[in-house]
């Protein structure tokens, strides 16, 4: 005889009396390893983060080159797509983000690189308890918020999309999910 505690999940009953004390314990171990999530932290370079209103994505990918510490693609509601890497800075090191659209391929002319530079700035981290911290590089950890500093003013008035509907909230971006 099984005794079912969900659809699942199956414990065989005994005939002794402790069987009531050990189905409430076995059931809410599952429940608390299921409410933990996965065992492993999503890396970084495969992490997808969205802003409060869903309107837009951060999804994250792998770097190619060394210079470049973390990649990603910013993705408007309207289907817009933006470009953006990042590379540590040597003085004092903080992950210097840039966001571009449009660049042409190949060698690019300092005016042209500037012409589709969409924001530049240091991308920070938020944690849990709110602690403000630096992007890590690839395979440590995503953390469970991202912020670009005044990004929603930088695409307003970047000329490549400006005049496009776009939230002003979104600077702050939360991990949605994991591209595994």
């Amino acid at each position: 005889m099984t005794a079912r505690v969900s659809s699942w999940v199956r414990f065989p009953t005994a005939p002794w009396p402790r069987r009531q004390a050990f189905l409430p314990v076995a059931a809410s171990a599952i429940a608390a390893a299921l409410a933990a999530g996965p065992a492993h932290a999503c890396p970084i370079e495969l992490s997808v983060y969205g802003d409060p209103a869903g309107n837009v994505s951060v999804e994250f990918r792998p770097a190619a080159g060394a210079a470049v510490t973390n990649a990603f693609r910013l993705l408007l509601g309207d289907d817009t797509l933006l470009d953006g890497h990042v590379m540590w800075t040597q003085d004092v090191e903080r992950p210097n983000g840039t966001i571009s659209y449009q660049c042409p391929d190949g060698d690019v002319t300092g005016p042209e690189y500037e012409a589709c530079t969409a924001w530049q700035g240091v991308v920070y981290t938020i944690d849990a308890a709110g602690e403000v911290g630096l992007l890590p590089g690839e395979g440590e950890p995503a953390p469970p918020h991202l912020l670009f500093p005044d990004l929603a003013y930088a695409l307003h008035a970047f000329p490549g999309i400006a005049g496009r509907a776009m939230p002003s909230s979104w600077e702050v971006f939360s991990l949605s999910g994991c591209q595994e």
